[in-house]
């Protein structure tokens, strides 16, 4: 008994010593035991890898726009090019092969076949898709002749979404986590992942608003903490709108509104972190594709305002594309702002987000293929989710706030949100679980009738598949 007395005590005075001689590696480890025993960072843990599992045995997979774009990376990383022409890819006549026998998605480009969406996607996959390499999964290996495996392009690009978007939703809680109790912050984190795009488009394949949401939602994050990182900030803003430049007027939005509520410093550095990341990429694309950030979107593409009330419509209430249609849920954050308007936390950020939202939607509106093309429901709504996000953490953290609410008025607030989530998961459900929904109508340009058709929405493709 003596002895173990005296050894604890032995062990105690070293570790005294130890934290005197340490005392930062002892906050260090103070740190990481209460981030990891806390039980909200627990359960965002498990929100990560239930949201990733989920996401991943999802049925679903395709590859779309986004094809080549990992093959791209592989020429990166073991030719130091993004040129694909060493590479034995498709081709053909007639249908998707509009470049000159090349499909939509690749194209030569001053003597260089070059993929002619925007690079910030594949850029940012590039450490993912040279792990993949590392442990022998390759899209077009040296013994294979170089030639173009589509499927191995999709199980990449099916694991980076994954990631991506679980880690989104991640994000989404944390921020949720740090104003509202622990019932409401699982509600929006719950509602972003299963009653939007998420799990019906972006978890799909990686299309470039796959990489958007999630940089728009961590500046968001930054934002909404008021958490002082100007260059991350400005680094995560950059990015977004080099994976998709239809982003650029919510980053004008967001850098209006840091000129108007930031000191000069702030403004600054975050100026700085756009730039460092903007100017290398956008040299890259000028050089190799002659265009800033992509050549797959000439401004002839956008011709306001021709048929922009009825693309709005289209927008919101199309029975294929409808934002409003497919997730009603965001009905909630925009009520408890008009209602709470006065009393909001942050009525700042809550212009913004609506600005931008509205802005967005314009610009959607202008878009001559304001439906997305061969996808799954409002896809291209996808960029302003994390607005909505931010709108129903302030709205929600007045609505737990006001106390005239009564028993019966806060039930049935809660049961119409509950509803309208219900109804959100059903419509994203089959974007992500019958293989029939991507192309359970064949449609182009000339044929966008079965987009307003109520008597076969996109939704309720899962009846003919059963019938079939």
């Amino acid at each position: 008994m003596t002895d173990h007395v005296a050894i604890d005590q032995s062990t105690n005075q070293t570790e005294r010593a130890q934290n005197c001689l340490d005392p930062a590696g002892v906050q260090r480890t103070h740190s990481l035991r209460s981030l990891i025993c806390s039980w909200p960072n627990l359960i965002g843990i498990v929100i990560l890898v239930t949201v990733a599992c989920a996401f991943y045995i999802s049925p679903v997979r395709y590859l779309s726009d986004s094809g080549f774009s990992l093959l791209m990376d592989e020429a990166l990383i073991h030719k130091s090019t993004p040129d694909m022409l060493d590479y034995q890819v498709p081709r053909g006549h007639g249908g998707v092969f509009i470049n000159d026998g090349y499909p939509w998605n690749i194209k030569i480009i001053k003597g260089r076949l070059l993929y002619v969406y925007p690079w910030g996607s594949s850029l940012l996959s590039l450490p993912a898709v040279a792990l993949f390499n590392t442990g022998g999964l390759k899209i077009a290996s040296r013994e294979s002749g170089y030639s173009y495996n589509w499927y191995n392009e999709l199980r990449m690009q099916v694991l980076i979404a994954t990631g991506v978007c679980a880690l989104t939703i991640w994000i989404v809680y944390v921020a949720a986590a740090r104003f509202l109790p622990l019932p409401w912050s699982l509600a929006i984190a719950f509602a972003t992942a299963f009653g939007t795009s998420f799990w019906s488009s972006a978890s799909r394949s990686l299309w470039p608003q796959t990489w958007a949401a999630l940089l728009l939602m961590a500046a968001i994050w930054i934002l909404l903490s008021s958490s002082n990182r100007p260059f991350l900030l400005g680094t995560l803003l950059a990015w977004s709108c080099l994976t998709r430049p239809t982003m650029i007027p919510q980053v004008a939005g967001v850098a209006v509104y840091i000129l108007i509520g930031y000191d000069r410093r702030f403004v600054l550095r975050c100026a700085a972190g756009g730039l460092c990341s903007l100017t290398p990429v956008c040299a890259m694309m000028l050089f190799f594709t002659g265009g800033l950030f992509s050549v797959a979107y000439p401004s002839v593409l956008f011709d306001f305002p021709y048929q922009f009330w009825v693309r709005l419509y289209g927008v919101l209430l199309s029975p294929s594309r409808g934002f409003l249609v497919f997730s009603p849920v965001v009905a909630v954050p925009l009520y408890l702002v008009i209602r709470y308007w006065r009393v909001l936390p942050d009525r700042g950020l809550a212009i913004l987000g609506l600005v931008n939202i509205g802005l967005y939607i314009i610009m959607l509106c202008s878009y001559l293929a304001w439906w997305g093309g061969n996808s799954y429901g409002p896809r291209l709504m996808l960029e302003v989710v994390p607005w909505f996000v931010v709108l129903a953490i302030l709205g929600l953290r007045a609505f737990e706030a006001d106390g005239t609410v009564t028993v019966a008025q806060r039930l049935s607030i809660i049961c119409i949100a509950a509803l309208s989530l219900a109804l959100s998961i059903a419509t994203n459900a089959p974007g992500a679980l019958v293989q029939y929904s991507i192309n359970w109508k064949s449609y182009d340009e000339d044929h966008l009738g079965v987009l307003w058709d109520w008597h076969d929405p996109q939704f309720l493709c899962w009846i003919q598949r059963l019938q079939r």
